[in-house]
């Protein structure tokens, strides 16, 4: 009980750390209320704390489900992706932000030899952020079939397709503008996509990613794809790059691992 009171805050911790009712706000009472008439479990206590934090109307309700969430999160996590992206921009427009920026970089690293999952030390000398796991990409002939498996079976929240702006195959026919769907946890993605065979002779590039299946690829996000495909160079490794052939707003290069799986690295644009 006494672990209780102080992981939890003070409205679920028990009658000893609970304020008067005359004294809590109307959204930390109904908070309150639905923790106790639930018997105020870690699960119904975060839910609770979540319905208080997003307001009172239905949308906002709605936002704090566990998929509404998870949907909202991914929204966020693109909308981070592309404000960072138009930072850098700016800085590259006015050198003095850059200058300015300067200023702070002792103490991040400070901040990151804190927290080694931030970047770690090895990391310190690349001229772009580590990639990270975005999607992974599965190919089909038909992909209703794989949208109700990961909506349905695995509780995943369909992703707009308004939210990938795609560039649509052009009038020489690169690219591709097959039906694909989208679904997230809200942490990574799952690209449904149906499958392409003429992609990359298409497009002239050796590799298709949504050609062979079931895993067409698995994809990860940098934030400076020029410095990551000069890296792929000194690495001696070879990429096909598409470029916004895909995706109007992200830049895409495609590898392969060592035993073949295909690997994408992509960059947020604008």
């Amino acid at each position: 009980r006494a672990a209780t009171s102080e992981a939890v805050p003070h409205a679920f911790a028990g009658n000893q750390g609970k304020r008067p009712r005359h004294e809590r706000p109307a959204r930390e009472e109904e908070a309150v209320q639905v923790g106790y008439r639930q018997r105020a479990t870690p699960t119904t206590t975060m839910r609770a704390l979540l319905r208080v934090g997003c307001g009172g109307s239905a949308r906002g309700r709605h936002l704090c489900t566990s998929s509404g969430a998870a949907l909202a999160h991914a929204r966020l996590r693109e909308q981070l992706a592309s404000v960072k992206q138009r930072l850098r921009s700016l800085e590259t427009a006015h050198p003095e932000l850059r200058e300015s920026r300067d200023g702070l970089e002792d103490e991040l690293k400070t901040l990151v030899a804190a927290n080694p999952d931030l970047r770690s030390e090895r990391h310190a000398s690349d001229a772009f952020a580590p990639p990270k796991l975005h999607h992974i990409n599965v190919v089909s002939r038909e992909v209703t079939g794989l949208l109700e498996f990961y909506r349905d079976v695995l509780r995943m929240d369909e992703m707009p397709i308004e939210m990938f702006p795609r560039t649509g195959m052009t009038a020489a026919g690169a690219g591709s503008d097959v039906p694909i769907s989208f679904t997230t946890d809200g942490h990574m993605q799952m690209h449904l996509a149906t499958r392409d065979l003429g992609v990359a002779f298409r497009s002239g590039e050796a590799i298709n990613p949504i050609g062979v299946g079931p895993i067409g690829h698995i994809a990860f996000r940098t934030d400076d794809i020029d410095a990551f495909k000069r890296h792929l160079d000194a690495h001696g490794v070879q990429y096909a790059d598409y470029g916004t052939r895909f995706a109007r707003d992200w830049h895409q290069i495609f590898f392969l691992d060592p035993e073949g799986v295909i690997i994408e690295v992509h960059a947020v644009l604008r």
